[in-house]
């Protein structure tokens, strides 16, 4: 079973490339066959083929064969998987994390948009109604990543100063840090815990 943390690690290695990240922004904006994807690249269809490969064997893009009306049936790609990946890099941590959205819930806010979506007002009145809504919903949704991002910095402060703090006293008494990891382990993330860990590790060296 391939853990979050080694699923993450394949998704970066994947999005490392250039020509991949490329191909991506492509798709998000129509379908695309192979040979639309060379000529706008300016890459070849082998290559191409490969990199689409790689992409939907990470369940990011999809391929769909369709018939037309002269010649063989073409296979054209689409973003298949929608997600949020997130790097948190400083001095002190090194982490990841990913959001992929799930079925909405029946929240306030999603029967709002329900209601106004199959309103029966004229479309010019319907419009602008959910042009007003999307702008309040925009807002809230940068109001909490404004939240979030002032979280990160109290916990990134905090961690880091528990780490400093648990390294000095086990230089000090290890005995003292043994018995300070029992009491706080089950409150501390997994990733500060084993960075704490480490520590013991690294003075048994």
């Amino acid at each position: 079973m391939v853990s979050n943390q080694e699923e993450m690690g394949r998704l970066l290695d994947v999005l490392g490339n250039e020509t991949r990240r490329r191909i991506l922004l492509l798709l998000t904006k129509r379908p695309y066959f192979v040979s639309e994807l060379s000529q706008e690249l300016g890459v070849g269809q082998k290559a191409v083929l490969e990199h689409l490969r790689i992409l939907e064997n990470a369940g990011l893009i999809e391929g769909r064969t369709e018939k037309i009306p002269r010649g063989r049936p073409r296979k054209y790609y689409t973003i298949r998987r929608g997600f949020r990946l997130e790097v948190l890099l400083t001095p002190y941590i090194f982490g990841t994390s990913m959001y992929e959205p799930k079925k909405p819930m029946e929240t306030e806010k999603y029967k709002q948009a329900r209601a106004l979506i199959k309103s029966a007002e004229p479309a010019e009145i319907k419009i602008k109604e959910l042009a007003e809504f999307l702008e309040e919903v925009e807002d809230k949704i940068n109001e909490y990543i404004r939240m979030k991002q002032e979280l990160e910095e109290v916990r990134l402060l905090t961690e880091t100063y528990i780490e400093n703090l648990m390294r000095r006293i086990a230089q000090e008494n290890i005995a003292q840090f043994e018995r300070l990891m029992e009491e706080i382990a089950p409150m501390l993330p997994k990733e500060i815990l084993n960075d704490l860990k480490r520590i013991k590790e690294d003075l048994s060296l």
